[in-house]
C-alpha cells in the first residue's frame, strides 16, 4: 500500500483509534492499528475484540491495501510530527513514513491477521441528532457501575428504543440516572440493548461535529451494536443479561418538593463533604420554612453548617446522601436550579432539571441511614 495524507489527519485518527487498544493483550496483533487505503481514503481502525473503532480521513492513495503498525509507537510518533504532508508505504512486515526530511521504519504484522468487522447482516436500524446522543451519554454513564466485581451488567447502560422514542438508563445500585429523548428515525417495536458504558463514551468522544448518529444491530443474533457517524464508526459487542427492573426503584409519588439554586447547593456539598470525610461521606439535608441545611459531621474535622434559601412544597423532611454520589448527579443537571423530590427519609429521592432541554433527564439517589 501506498497513499500521502496530511499529518494532523492521520495523527488524529491513529491517535482517536489506539487509545482503544489493551496494553495488556497477550495477542500481538491487537497492539496494533490497521490502516486500510482505497478510494481517496485511509480507514484506521482499532479493537480489543469487545469494541471496535474506526475513523476515516481523506488521502492520495497511489496503491491501495492495509498494514498494521503498533499503536501506541506510531500515535506518539505522529503526535510529534510538525503540519506537514506524509508518505506511508506499506507491507506485511514493514510501514516506512517519510515526512519533509524524516523517514522512519516500523516494525508491522500481516494484515491478515487482524480481526474481521462483525457479520453485516443487520437488526433493528434508528437514527438521531449527534448532540442529542452526546447529551444522553454524557447525563447517564456517569452512573453506571465502574467496578468489575458488581457484573458487565450494572457497567453497562440500558438502550430502551420504542417508536420514536429512545430511554437510557444506568445505575449501580446506589443511584439511577435516566435521560428520554425523540429519535428522528425509529423502530416499529420495542428494543433493548445493554451496551458497555465505556463504548458509548467513545463514540460520543469521538462523533465530533457530526449532525447525525445511526444505531443499528449487527449479527445473526443481533449481539452487536453499531453506532455510526461521519467519518467514525463505533462496534461494540452487547452485554448479555437481565438488566434490573429500574422501574421499580422510582417511586410512584412524591410528596415533598424543592426547588433550589444548583450552583448554591453544589458549592455548599462540596465544602460540607471536606468534613465529612469518611468513606459514605454523609451529609444531611433538612428542609424547612423554605430553606435548606447541609449539615456534616466529623470527630477528626468538625462541623459543616450550610443555609440556602429554596422553595418548598410539602412537610418538612430531613435525609442523609452520600455527598460525592449527590454532587455527582447535580453536575449533570442542565439549568440554573433543581428540582428535588422526597417521599420519606428513607426513600430514594428524584431529582431533575427545572427547565428540561432537549431530552427528559431524571436522577434517583439512594439514601443513607442517620
Amino acid at each position: 500500500m501506498k497513499f500521502t495524507c496530511n499529518t494532523k489527519e492521520i495523527a488524529a485518527a491513529v491517535g482517536a483509534a489506539s487509545k482503544i487498544v489493551n496494553v495488556h493483550t497477550t495477542v500481538p496483533i491487537l497492539s496494533n492499528v490497521l490502516l486500510q487505503s482505497e478510494n481517496g481514503r485511509v480507514v484506521a481502525r482499532a479493537t480489543d475484540l469487545e469494541l471496535t473503532l474506526e475513523l476515516a480521513f481523506k488521502a492520495d492513495v497511489t496503491e491501495p491495501g492495509a498494514v498494521t503498525v503498533p499503536a501506541k509507537l506510531f500515535s506518539s510518533y505522529l503526535g510529534n510530527l510538525p503540519a506537514a504532508q506524509l508518505e506511508l508505504n506499506g507491507t506485511p512486515t514493514r510501514a516506512s513514513v517519510k515526512c519533509e526530511r524524516s523517514n522512519y521504519d516500523f516494525h508491522a504484522l500481516p494484515p491478515e491477521e487482524y480481526p474481521p468487522l462483525p457479520a453485516a447482516a443487520r437488526g433493528s436500524e434508528f437514527s438521531m441528532p449527534a448532540k442529542r446522543f452526546r447529551e444522553a451519554v454524557d447525563a447517564t454513564i456517569f452512573a453506571a457501575s465502574a467496578e468489575e466485581a458488581r457484573g458487565a451488567v450494572l457497567m453497562g447502560t440500558l438502550l430502551e428504543v420504542g417508536g420514536d422514542a429512545l430511554t437510557m438508563i444506568a445505575t449501580d445500585g446506589y443511584r439511577l440516572a435516566k435521560y428520554a429523548t425523540a429519535l428522528d428515525a425509529g423502530v416499529s417495536g420495542q428494543e433493548r440493548y445493554i451496551v458497555p458504558s465505556r463504548a458509548l463514551a467513545e463514540a460520543a468522544r469521538n462523533f465530533g461535529a457530526a449532525e447525525t448518529i445511526a444505531i443499528s444491530a449487527l449479527g445473526s443474533a443481533g449481539n452487536q451494536l453499531q453506532m455510526t457517524a461521519g467519518d467514525v464508526s463505533v462496534t461494540v459487542r452487547l452485554v448479555d443479561g437481565q438488566y434490573p427492573n429500574y422501574q421499580q426503584v422510582i417511586p410512584a409519588k412524591f410528596d415533598r418538593h424543592v426547588t433550589v439554586n444548583s450552583a448554591a447547593l453544589i458549592a455548599g456539598l462540596r465544602r460540607a463533604e471536606l468534613v465529612a470525610g469518611d468513606r459514605a461521606s454523609m451529609v444531611k439535608l433538612a428542609v424547612a420554612n423554605h430553606t435548606l441545611i447541609v449539615t456534616a459531621s466529623s470527630d477528626i474535622s468538625g462541623n459543616a453548617y450550610e443555609e440556602i434559601e429554596v422553595e418548598q412544597q410539602g412537610e418538612d423532611i430531613t435525609i442523609a446522601f452520600n455527598a460525592r454520589y449527590l454532587i455527582d448527579i447535580l453536575n449533570h443537571v442542565k439549568g440554573p436550579r433543581t428540582i428535588m423530590e422526597f417521599l420519606g427519609p428513607l426513600s430514594p429521592a428524584a431529582i431533575r432539571p427545572a427547565e428540561a432541554e432537549g431530552g427528559e433527564a431524571l436522577y434517583v439517589l439512594m439514601p443513607l441511614r442517620q
